[in-house]
């Protein structure tokens, strides 16, 4: 069994995992905007480039995530970060 984690944004969320697997040593798996969507001609045009659903994997951990419309903050949720050194702390505090 495994549990993964879904993360919702609200039109930013091919520029997160970007950065993610730019500065996390992470690899974007799949990425699906809703523009290319079996259904796509019901797709606004707006949302066309919005990201349907993403994968990224970061030190063995699958991460997912998807544009979703009327997106809310999240006020519950937490993803916690572990890395082997005080350096990797440090550079990755001072890029988020």
């Amino acid at each position: 069994m495994q549990l993964n984690t879904y993360l919702n944004y609200g039109g930013n969320c091919a520029e997160a995992f970007t950065f993610y697997e730019q500065n996390l040593g992470g690899k974007i798996t799949m990425m699906m905007k809703h523009g290319e969507n079996p259904g796509e001609s019901r797709v606004p045009a707006d949302w066309k480039n919005a990201v349907l659903h993403a994968r990224i994997s970061i030190g063995g951990t699958e991460l997912l995530g998807a544009d979703i419309p009327g997106h809310q903050p999240m006020r519950s949720a937490y993803l916690s970060l572990t890395v082997s050194s005080s350096k990797d702390a440090e550079r990755i505090y001072a890029l988020l």
